[in-house]
């Protein structure tokens, strides 16, 4: 059967990555800065005492870019994670050659890997390490330039943030920001792996603390953190002396507004802020931990930017997030499987980043989370929820009254939608939003349970399905509303993409051995998996997405062979696998209408480019040396 391929059209992207890498002139500056491109064009509102003009290059851009880690001290090398191979690796801007930091091929594009960092002294990298099947899984390590084994520093059970002390003797821990309840700021010692805990800050500061770097002499702590009450993208920045003898706010504004960098002798802070209308680089003069001056704009339209560090000589590092997530409609017939409509986006006219597409039960409505930012990206910009009318197409936002809140599934009303979130209090937990008025209403099961993704509630809803973590795995279980009662209902790990049969009773999931790769459907109440179909290959494709035909008869799945994902069905019954029609990239979260006939999901496309803006500080701010 011939393959329906489904792309989008986003020509700013192909636009933005076909510019050269080399530095533009100031009219072609000028002119990509109209055109809306990333990183183009400079502002003029520079320090009277400047006559060198800023400027804007990219410096790397390829289908083998990673903006998670960031400049050596002396601008020659970027740090990052080579994905190809696993492993930490340094790429030399002078020549574009790459080298391997690490040779054992550990980090997983599925798992977690971030924020690989240079020391002060440019000599080592730190970097975050996913341990699968372990009881602390979130790891640091370092490791040499000169090519010394790695060693790890530290582990723990949540996740954690790290930033250089400016002796590099020292890295500063924000431990607790994840899912857990004790936060800290913790000092670790480079040498030994010693610990000393700084402060104890309690459960009432937000889960959401980012930014968090040491002043250039070290004495002021500096970090951004959403505003009490309001959405994650309502930020302000703060500043506290690292002796606990000063601690005020640097930038308290409306607007979103966080944390791109310290300038080299700390004499200015660069920072994000939305006040005008767009993204842009703000400098802010700052004296003793207090602002010396107004705030200004140094570089509009900073767009998707992702903060990767200055250098020692003033130029600051940035990445670009060129990918897409979106939502995409098409019709099958439920007879054939024959695609009767191909793949069209459900928001052709807006550049956001659409995720996690649920229909309501009774057909009439689609929901999905939608934000300005890139999603694999914890600076989300205007996040909402987007409930669009399936007869008319008319859509509107709907803001949940929640501090934080992550993509929902509709509840067996659908009147109200099931969202995990953060009440004004801090609490995690599950909440039913109202999808007219945005009131939520938590759900008292599911105060601070570790849950990681939701499956679906029960039809009746007296349950919710949901994929949680068990000793550093994932596992399926079921919550009793009624009673409170958890269930694990399966011992191995699932693949992502796990699905509730329509009346309730069956869960489907995909699972792998060391050889084997199963498909499996199990009583949705605990029981043993029914095995519907085994792919022998030990490099066999995975599942990543899954859902019931309505009638209960049809088990859809998305399978990624390593180039694309296809679309396949089995019946529940048991069969040999039938390939449909529709073959896409990445594709995600898929959900059948209950009219059996259109399908919804997501789709995933990754690209990033890294920048540089260089001659754009004050001459009295410029470089370390100039202290």
């Amino acid at each position: 059967m011939k393959n329906v391929i489904g792309i989008l059209a986003l020509g700013i992207f192909a636009l933005a990555g076909c510019q050269s890498e080399s530095a533009r002139s100031a009219g072609a500056s000028d002119a990509l800065a109209a055109a809306g491109i990333p990183g183009a064009g400079a502002s003029t509102a520079l320090s009277e005492q400047d006559s060198t003009p800023m400027v804007v290059r990219r410096v790397w851009g390829g289908p083998d870019v990673d903006i998670s880690g960031g400049p050596s001290p002396d601008g020659r090398y970027l740090c990052y994670v080579d994905w190809s191979t696993g492993n930490v690796a340094l790429r030399d801007l002078s020549n574009r050659e790459a080298r391997q930091l690490t040779t054992d091929g550990s980090l997983d594009p599925y798992e977690s890997a971030m924020d690989c960092g240079f020391s002060p002294d440019g000599t080592h990298v730190i970097y975050h390490r996913w341990v699968d099947h372990s009881d602390r899984p979130w790891e640091l390590k370092i490791v040499g330039l000169s090519g010394t084994e790695p060693r790890v520093l530290y582990r723990a059970e949540d996740w954690f943030g790290s930033t250089w002390a400016p002796d590099g003797r020292h890295l500063l821990l924000s431990v607790g920001f994840g899912y857990g309840d004790a936060r800290q700021l913790v000092e670790l010692s480079v040498a030994d792996g010693a610990t000393r805990t700084m402060e104890e800050l309690g459960s009432d500061w937000p889960h959401y603390l980012e930014g968090l770097s040491y002043t250039p002499d070290g004495r002021y702590l500096v970090y951004d953190v959403p505003t009490k009450g309001k959405q994650l993208q309502d930020r302000d920045i703060f500043v506290r002396a690292v002796d606990g003898g000063h601690e005020a706010a640097l930038v308290r504004h409306p607007a979103d507004d966080f944390v791109l960098g310290w300038a080299p002798n700390g004499r200015h802070l660069l920072f994000a802020s939305d006040r005008t209308g767009t993204l842009g680089a703000w400098l802010l003069p700052v004296e003793d931990g207090r602002p010396a001056g107004e705030a200004r704009l140094v570089k509009p339209e900073m767009w998707r930017v992702w903060p990767m560090g200055f250098t020692r000589g003033g130029s600051f590092f940035y990445g670009v997030n060129m990918g897409s997530d979106g939502v995409l409609v098409a019709t099958l017939d439920p007879e054939t499987g024959q695609v009767l409509a191909a793949p069209t986006a459900v928001d052709l006219n807006e550049p956001n980043f659409n995720t996690a597409p649920s229909w309501s039960p009774d057909g009439r409505l689609l929901a999905y989370l939608s934000s300005r930012a890139p999603r694999n990206y914890s600076m989300y910009d205007r996040e909402f929820l987007l409930i669009r009318s399936v007869e008319t197409g008319e859509t509107r936002q709907l803001i949940p009254k929640l501090s934080g809140f992550g993509s929902g599934l509709w509840w067996v009303d659908s009147r109200s939608l099931l969202v995990p979130g953060t009440d004004s209090d801090n609490r995690s937990g599950l909440f039913l939003v109202d999808y007219q008025t945005g009131e939520a209403e938590p759900l008292p099961a599911f105060w601070n349970v570790d849950m990681r993704s939701l499956i679906a509630p029960s039809p009746d809803g007296k349950a919710v399905f949901y994929r949680k973590w068990v000793g550093g795995e994932g596992r399926l279980a079921v919550m009793d509303l009624e009673t409170g009662e958890e269930t694990v209902l399966f011992d191995r790990e699932p693949e992502y993409g796990n699905a509730l049969s329509p009346d309730g009773r069956s869960l489907a999931f995909a699972y792998r051995t060391d050889t084997t790769h199963r498909l499996v459907v199990m009583p949705a109440r605990g029981g043993e998996p029914r095995e519907l179909y085994r792919f022998e290959a030990a490099a066999s494709p995975v599942v990543r997405a899954m859902a019931w035909s309505p009638d209960g008869e049809y088990l859809l799945y998305a399978l990624d062979t390593g180039e694309a994902h296809e679309l396949w069905r089995i019946r529940a019954a048991g069969g040999q696998p039938e390939q449909l029609d529709l073959t896409i990239e990445n594709m995600r979260r898929l959900r059948v209408h209950p009219d059996g006939r259109r399908i919804a999901f997501e789709t995933r496309r990754n690209g990033y480019e890294v920048w540089v803006m260089e001659n754009f500080l004050p001459a009295t701010a410029g470089t370390a040396d100039e202290r």
